[in-house]
């Protein structure tokens, strides 16, 4: 039986004034903490399996991740800075603020869903970044409605996006679940979007609008129709893509559609100002709608082996030709 270390055993009495760091301690009870703190509070990587006794109101940062809670209830009502429960065995995010004004993780934990038996749990606004990474979610059902920055919700179990907010104002990676459609998801994505690694057959349904890159490599497209017209870069490597129909049609960074299935480069963007990469399908001829790469041209593996002059008499290429 473990024994009982007490917040007030390894940190006596503390007025609350500043930050307390009581992290990696031993402690299995927040017992003898302040009431408020007007710093930050971190009580990561103990023994703790609940957040009785903690303050209630903090104007930093909390961190109560890397311990044994099972659940926040007991936790503060008000949390000022960052919210990271991450890395913990929580079936449930209930008891945790309703506001969050910095970032929230509940990464790494056991959550199969972000929404409690009575409608309560996750966070309703978070003003920073929501990862809820690496833990057992089948759905985004009862997931921030409003954040600030990044959502990620990679490594977990998804089999749809239903319950995600319809905009997001920063990156948005659901890769690594097993996705085998987009819809539900969001429809405009202000940074990143990555979906890369699910079960993937078609992108209809998904953002109509990525202001950043757009990944949806390593799945089982065998259509890039529902692609957002524009991106920063544009990755479908890995992938059964026979045709580039529907492909973005202005690409500002580096377009990848190595190992694939296609025989030519038809339908490809006019023009492309990173890297073109299409090594690894079964191309045979270069002709295409393609005319300008800012970057390097990347053709080798294919059905048929060219050399540079080839590609430098059909396409404008600035940087390096890699056949």
């Amino acid at each position: 039986m473990t024994k009982k270390v007490t917040f007030a055993d390894i940190m006596g009495k503390l007025d609350g004034n500043s930050d307390i760091d009581c992290s990696n301690k031993g402690i299995t009870s927040l017992e003898g903490c302040p009431e408020r703190v007007k710093g930050d509070f971190n009580c990561s990587g103990n023994l703790l399996t609940t957040l009785a006794g903690t303050a209630r109101k903090i104007k930093g940062n909390f961190n109560c991740s890397a311990n044994k809670l099972t659940s926040l209830e007991g936790g503060p009502e008000e949390v000022k800075g960052d919210f990271d429960c991450s890395n913990n065995q929580l079936t449930s995010l209930l008891g945790c603020p309703v506001f969050i004004m910095g970032d929230f993780s509940c990464a790494g934990n056991r959550l199969s869903s972000l929404k409690g038996e009575t409608g309560e749990g996750c966070p309703e606004v978070v003003e920073g970044d929501f990862n809820c990474s690496d833990n057992k979610l089948t759905s985004l059902e009862g997931a921030s409605q409003i954040v600030g920055g990044d959502f990620n919700c990679s490594n977990n179990q998804l089999t749809t996006l239903k319950g995600a907010a319809k905009k997001m104002q920063g990156d948005f990676d659901c890769s690594n679940n097993k996705l085998t459609s987009l819809a539900g998801g969001p429809d405009v994505i202000k940074e990143n979007c990555s979906c890369s690694g699910n079960r993937l057959i078609s992108l209809k349904g998904g953002p109509r609008e990525v202001y950043g890159n757009f990944d949806c490599s390593a799945n089982q497209l065998i259509s890039l129709k529902g692609a957002p017209k524009e991106v920063e870069a544009f990755d479908c490597s890995a992938n059964q893509i026979a045709s580039l129909k529907w492909a973005p049609e202005k690409v500002k960074g580096n377009f990848d559609c190595s190992r694939n299935l296609l025989a030519t480069l038809e339908y490809a963007p006019k023009k492309v100002k990173g890297n073109f990469d299409c090594s690894g399908n079964r191309i045979t001829a270069l002709e295409s709608s393609l005319r300008k790469v800012g970057g390097d041209f990347i053709c080798g593996e294919n059905a048929m082996l060219f050399i540079e002059e080839q590609v430098r008499a059909v396409f404008n290429v600035k940087g390096n030709c890699i056949v």
